[in-house]
């Protein structure tokens, strides 16, 4: 074997290595705009993945590598692989799917990523891993000394994609063009194995293939509108104008990652009615005495207190250009002086914070599919808890059944209770059917007061006093 044939076949394994972690990233990451994030998402998208990459692996173990034109088997394998990258990563093609499967009555989380990985994941995976495994077997065939060296070429190739990915492709060029990159990289590989005469073969399809990348992820293109502001590692950010009246819109909306998180309208009436009742009943009701102190977990398109000018607003969210983006696009016009915005993990923040706030509003709830499972846990209340003032108040607006319909309901209220206690309540502003399955804004509101034991019994009984003694 020349040392010109080494380095195209090492080179190729760099980039298949780079190009199977990149794909996973990339896959994880759209996912989040349809069934949001977390381990049991991410085991099996990765399962998947693996599990197909040794059946890959060990059909390139056992296939003749002498009596067949494995050559010819690779390109083609990394053409297919190719295009199962372009029907496999955009945004645009996996909403039909996961809008599709909403249609048909399939709602399990679990369920849709499952079907989603067998169907979109399995088989460039197995590609992917005979590939990998008939170059390594044909290195080895000439020079057993190699096998050390390809392992480690293939490692670095996955340990670059990944870093490359998420750190440098996605925050700089974004999803869509990451994809264009992906599928590039794959059509090097191909110029780097293929033969000079079969070259020719292959132009067209992966000259549709290119093409292909490009329509399947422009927005323009794809939905007609250009109301994509941010597609990254951290957040897809769509903000849209609604409520046409007389040819004029007069709201707008705010989406990241595939959920409504804002609107701002020229009609209080039209705002979200979460929004209405926390600056109606909450902010607008501060004393005056002196300012408060509020913290808002979950900025959103920093609408809560939108008018306030007087109380001080701390914003927490971990989308770095939030108010940029907000103050330019969705607000038109910059946050007032009482306002700071902090780019941090709301999590990590309570952790390190030691301030107290008088109220505290956790708005990082958009959906039910894609709620951080750390902020449903007893230790995040009994944070939250514990930066309130002594007779502040906490309000969470959290999406779920009103009636008690689901799991998620019952024990996000027994975790609530258990972490914050007698003085908590819960409050439905929406009308809503108490005899059907339907998911609503419940705000649980929390007084930060003395927590008090006593139950009224027929043998002691001072409720006449208690009550009169406002």
């Amino acid at each position: 074997m020349s040392s010109k044939l080494k380095f195209h076949l090492l080179f190729v394994i760099f980039l298949l290595g780079f190009s199977s972690l990149s794909f996973e990233l990339i896959i994880l990451r759209q996912l989040i705009n349809f069934v949001g994030s977390n381990a049991l998402i991410t085991s099996i998208v990765m399962t998947v993945i693996l599990l197909f990459l040794s059946v890959g692996y060990y059909i390139g173990s056992v296939i003749s590598i002498c009596q067949k034109p494995i050559r010819q088997y690779i390109q083609k394998l990394i053409v297919f692989t190719i295009f199962a990258y372009i029907l496999a990563c955009p945004f645009y093609l996996m909403q039909i799917y996961f809008y599709f499967l909403y249609f048909i009555g399939l709602k399990q989380t679990l369920v849709l990523v499952s079907l989603f990985s067998l169907a979109f994941l399995s088989l460039p995976s197995a590609s992917l891993g005979f590939v990998t495994s008939v170059i390594g077997r044909y290195i080895h065939h000439f020079n057993v000394n190699y096998t050390g060296r390809f392992m480690a070429i293939d490692t670095i190739g996955s340990v670059l994609g990944s870093l490359g990915t998420t750190l440098v492709l996605m925050p700089f060029l974004g999803v869509a063009h990451t994809i264009l990159f992906l599928i590039i990289a794959n059509i090097l590989a191909f110029f780097f194995i293929a033969k000079t005469k079969d070259i020719p073969f292959f132009i067209t399809p992966l000259l549709m293939a290119f093409f292909l990348t490009l329509l399947f992820n422009n927005e323009k293109i794809m939905t007609g509108s250009h109301f994509l502001v941010k597609d990254d590692a951290v957040s897809r950010l769509e903000i849209f104008p609604v409520d046409e009246e007389n040819g004029t819109y007069l709201s707008k909306l705010m989406k990241i990652n595939g959920s409504l998180s804002s609107k701002v309208s020229q009609k209080d009436e039209l705002n979200f009615e979460y929004i209405n009742f926390i600056n109606q009943t909450f902010i607008d009701k501060l004393p005056k005495e002196n300012p408060a102190d509020i913290l808002i977990l979950g900025a959103g398109g920093f609408t809560i207190g939108i008018e306030d000018t007087y109380h001080q607003y701390t914003f927490l969210d971990i989308e770095k250009d939030l108010q940029k983006i907000s103050e330019d696009l969705f607000l038109d016009k910059p946050l007032s002086q009482n306002k700071k915005f902090i780019a941090r993990d709301a999590y990590l923040f309570l952790l390190n914070d030691t301030k107290q706030y008088d109220l505290i509003v956790v708005d990082v709830y958009s959906a039910l599919q894609s709620i951080p499972m750390n902020f449903t846990t007893l230790n995040f209340f009994k944070l939250v808890k514990a930066h309130l003032k002594q007779g502040g108040i906490m309000i969470a607006n959290i999406i779920t059944s009103p009636n008690f319909k689901n799991a998620f309901s019952k024990r996000i209220d027994n975790t609530l209770r258990e972490a914050l206690g007698s003085t908590l309540q819960r409050t439905i502003i929406q009308p809503y059917n108490p005899y059907a399955d339907e998911l609503k804004n419940v705000e649980y509101i929390y007084y930060n007061l003395p927590q008090d034991d006593v139950v009224y019994t027929l043998n002691k009984n001072t409720s006449f006093y208690d009550q009169n003694s406002l």
